[in-house]
């Protein structure tokens, strides 16, 4: 095997222009397939990261489970009786002191707390925007969101401390023109209007979130809404494991007799558009790889043309077809790990030189940075070497594949 990879190592060096291009094209893809890897996961990691901290792991919302139905069993059968709904003016969790405690048993649960949510209007002189309103209790809201530490103007103390403040999201606050201190007017689906005092504006850097954020205190809300102390629109819950949410929410279901959403169900639609998109880039960066194959292809082609003589020579002393053949599949894979590893570097540089670039997708877009978020794990490279040493040992299978084909004695007597 030795002879082999330096009898492969000499032709290569032997055509060194050709064997450049050749690798730079391997480099060029496998640095561009890292790059890809890093900015897709990146962008990935930055959602589902920003969704966790700005948002509760899991809610209950006022509608009944679907699996709370009461069965009889007969002699012969089981009838499944469902429980006839009553429509109700507002639909709310309730009891409130009840549904708080339940759900603070639930293994692995930091915090529960109520919060009050719905579609309002604010006011600002002649300026209007929609608004999602959430009442929530502010030392609580601390434990559950991330938000307290995102505060750009003003401070998340005073929300406790004046029952009438709000606390904005950058977004909204920019659209109605107001700062720290300015007056504004809250009217709800009811036609009801509560007069609020801006004392912070936050930024999360999910469109979503900025755009639309008004936080008020628990009661605030719940006089917009028409609600009594004990009702909320939803009960807010933070784990201790995130992931766990989708899980537990089917067990609290159970317990809590309400519907209980996990912030991957809320996600969901963003969640699969960010792996068809994934997937889509990565594909195209794949084919990237394959002119890369195209490159060895080609280069080896051409070594096994105007190496005719030396094949047939090294027949003739004892190589057999497999040998030849093997010769030129190594040739492949030597330019496959080596344009691996240098564009394992060239990977890496452009990682930092992207993530240094500064960025403005507008407002419409769904992440807002001032740079792009790029992901580095050690299984990026793993999978470009992997796909390099493939690709090329696959673009090397053809000429090795005419190399072993080729007869010595008609070589040698220059009929071939």
């Amino acid at each position: 095997m030795r002879i082999h990879f330096r009898i492969a190592e000499a032709q290569l060096r032997q055509r060194p222009r050709r064997s450049l291009v050749a690798l730079s094209s391997v480099t060029v893809g496998t640095g561009m397939l890292i790059v890809t890897l890093s900015l897709t996961a990146g962008l990935s990691e930055d959602f589902l990261e920003k969704t966790i901290q700005t948002s509760a792991h899991m809610e209950v919302l006022p509608r009944l489970a679907e699996n709370r139905a009461e069965t009889i069993k007969g002699r012969d059968e089981l009838v499944a009786l469902a429980r006839h709904r009553v429509p109700e003016e507002k639909q709310t969790v309730r009891p409130l002191p009840k549904i708080l405690a339940l759900a603070r048993r639930l293994p692995g649960v930091v915090v529960a707390t109520p919060a009050v949510e719905a579609q309002a209007v604010l006011f600002y002189g002649t300026t209007r925007q929609p608004a999602l309103l959430s009442g929530v209790v502010p030392w609580e809201e601390a434990r559950v969101t991330i938000l307290p530490r995102r505060v750009v103007a003003g401070q998340w103390q005073d929300l406790e401390r004046n029952r009438d403040g709000v606390v904005l999201g950058s977004g909204l606050a920019k659209n109605l023109g107001v700062q720290v201190g300015s007056p504004v007017r809250a009217q709800g689906s009811q036609g009801t209007v509560v007069a609020l005092r801006v004392v912070a504006v936050v930024q999360t850097g999910l469109a979503s979130v900025d755009k639309f954020l008004a936080l008020v205190n628990l009661d605030r809300a719940q006089a917009l809404m028409g609600l009594t102390s004990d009702q909320a629109t939803k009960v807010r819950i933070r784990l201790k494991d995130p992931w766990a949410a989708a899980s537990l929410a089917r067990q609290a279901e159970t317990l809590l007799g309400y519907q209980c959403v996990s912030w991957q169900e809320r996600a969901a639609a963003q969640i699969d558009s960010f792996d068809r998109q994934n997937l889509i880039t990565r594909v195209l960066v794949f084919f990237t790889m394959l002119v890369a194959a195209f490159g060895v292809a080609n280069v080896l082609v051409q070594i096994v043309s105007e190496k005719r003589r030396d094949i047939a020579i090294l027949r003739a002393v004892g190589f057999d077809s497999a040998d030849i053949a093997l010769i030129y599949l190594i040739q492949g894979s030597l330019l496959g790990l080596l344009g691996a590893a240098l564009g394992w570097g060239l990977g890496a540089l452009l990682i930092r030189v992207v993530a240094a670039i500064p960025v403005n997708f507008g407002e419409a877009a769904l992440l807002q940075n001032e740079n792009l978020r790029m992901a580095e794990h050690p299984w990026f490279y793993l999978v470009a070497l992997l796909l390099a040493l493939v690709v090329c040992t696959i673009g090397a299978a053809q000429p090795a594949r005419a190399a072993a084909r080729l007869l010595p004695t008609a070589i040698l007597r220059g009929e071939r």
